[in-house]
């Protein structure tokens, strides 16, 4: 079986190689500047695809779709995707308009939840991706926001991974309780603090501030957890960057840092089961 790897691509974009499967993960595949601005300072996407949009889909044996927003599945994605294609998405509250009813609107015709009445997850082909707590902001942007979920893959020889999505750090700790329950090998995090100024000056989703805590919680669960981070600098509401995070480690977190890995656009990362790969 090959070594399970994460080919992180924009965004929230990747492939991901795992139990012998491809996964493209909320592929966002328009070109930079195509559609609107989130917070008035440039429309988005704010960087290019570092590869083609074809050869980011190319051989791809599932799409995972974590939620319906522009910038984690948008319309130059659903036009490229071949209609066939396996995809997965979390189960939402609301069935008139879930996720699964959305994409099979756009022509899709074989899109699975991944959650039921009746359990969390699903299993494909040995692989069960569970689907857990998120909270994509609070008050008046979390109502806007709606539904999200953070996932969880786990497969037999494989490292467990917490895709945590686009989740703020919420007060009840229900986040920090999803570490409790996995105790993920890896942890991937979206940290771009964005904020949309007209609905609130609250962040969306993890700043370098609540990161550097997440983080925190992330390695008392497992020692050997390895960190992705990502989430930031290609959407002009994102204001929390790759340098910000980099300067929130302070001198209190040096051992912190060694368990998280930045990727830039386009980079390859090898998913590794009890081991932290980057000093």
């Amino acid at each position: 079986m090959p070594q399970a790897t994460y080919h992180f691509i924009r965004n929230a974009t990747a492939r991901l190689v795992y139990g012998g499967k491809t996964f493209l993960l909320d592929p966002m595949l328009s070109d930079i500047g195509a559609f609107r601005s989130f917070a008035g300072i440039a429309p988005n996407p704010t960087v290019a695809l570092p590869i083609p949009a074809a050869l980011v889909v190319a051989d791809v044996d599932v799409v995972v779709v974590s939620h319906l927003h522009d910038d984690h599945f948008d319309e130059a994605a659903a036009d490229l995707l071949d209609k066939s294609v396996t995809m997965l998405t979390p189960r939402n509250a609301d069935t008139n308009a879930s996720f699964k009813r959305r994409l099979q609107e756009k022509g899709f015709t074989n899109v699975s939840e991944i959650g039921s009445p009746d359990a969390d997850h699903i299993t494909l082909d040995g692989i069960t991706i569970h689907q857990v707590f998120a909270l994509h902001g609070k008050g008046k942007v979390g109502d806007a926001m709606g539904d999200v979920n953070g996932l969880i893959f786990e497969a037999e020889g494989e490292p467990t991974i917490y895709w945590a999505g686009d989740t703020i750090l919420d007060e009840a700790g229900e986040v920090e309780a999803v570490l409790k329950r996995f105790k993920p090998d890896v942890v991937i995090a979206h940290t771009g603090g964005p904020v949309i100024e007209a609905l609130s000056p609250e962040v969306l989703l993890m700043d370098a501030a609540q990161a550097v805590t997440f983080f925190g919680h992330a390695v008392r669960e497992n020692a050997e957890v390895q960190i992705i981070a990502i989430h930031m600098d290609a959407l002009d509401h994102c204001f929390s960057t790759r340098a910000d995070l980099v300067a929130a480690f302070g001198d209190q977190t040096v051992d912190l840092k060694k368990h998280v890995t930045i990727p830039k656009d386009g980079e390859v990362v090898t998913l590794n089961k009890g081991a932290v790969v980057q000093a």
